[in-house]
């Protein structure tokens, strides 16, 4: 039975994935630092209670004013909420947009990748952002909403930016880019899939003519 079109296309995805992933753990240290510096500048223009931001390794540190109460040697105290986001749980995109690219091969495969790339910073960023959100506005308790003095629906907001980048930003945005980007590939799986559709005697015809 001959290989279809979408078939090939998601072995090769798959193959490239398995490829890539090593490089882009190993390199994500590096791919992190766009994103969160970004994501940090970002904060800081914003909030007032943020006091800087910092990259250790593939994390992203957020240093804040927000005192919350912690469990000391002598019971509990005081201290500044520094909350700390993993890049990977947002970068992964990334390799997926490659490898989608590497398989369907359009043209400029290569520049279209490097654009994606950077299309993709500000996705991370902002699931960056609401995951420092989240843990600042709604993990930190009582201490710390006593300190931010937040009316109740910014907690909804937060957890709705948080969700949606976690959910949807993440793992669709790299999917919009690669169909932005190759629509002729994308045109051609449709058009096998209308085909596959058809009863034999009219895919029999379409051959003839």
């Amino acid at each position: 039975m001959r290989a279809t079109l979408i078939g090939r296309f998601l072995l090769l995805a798959v193959l490239c994935l398995m490829v890539l992933l090593p490089l882009w753990y190993w390199a994500a240290p590096w791919l992190a630092a766009l994103p969160i510096w970004v994501a940090g500048t970002v904060m800081k223009l914003i909030f007032p209670w943020v006091d800087g931001f910092e990259q250790r390794g593939v994390m992203a540190v957020l240093n804040t004013l927000v005192q919350v109460r912690m469990k000391g040697p002598q019971g509990d105290v005081f201290g500044e909420l520094v909350p700390e986001v993993s890049y990977p749980t947002y970068g992964y995109g990334l390799v997926l947009l490659w490898a989608m690219l590497i398989a369907s091969h359009p043209r400029r495969w290569w520049l279209k990748g490097l654009i994606g790339s950077l299309l993709l910073v500000p996705a991370q960023a902002w699931c960056i952002c609401f995951q420092w959100l989240r843990d600042v506005v709604v993990l930190s308790g009582p201490s710390g909403a006593a300190y931010l003095k937040y009316p109740s629906w910014a907690n909804e907001v937060v957890v709705y930016g948080y969700q949606f980048g976690f959910l949807m930003l993440t793992p669709v945005a790299p999917i919009l880019l690669w169909l932005m980007f190759d629509k002729r590939f994308v045109a051609a799986l449709w058009l096998e899939a209308a085909l596959a559709d058809k009863p034999e005697p009219a895919r029999e015809k379409a051959r003839m003519h």
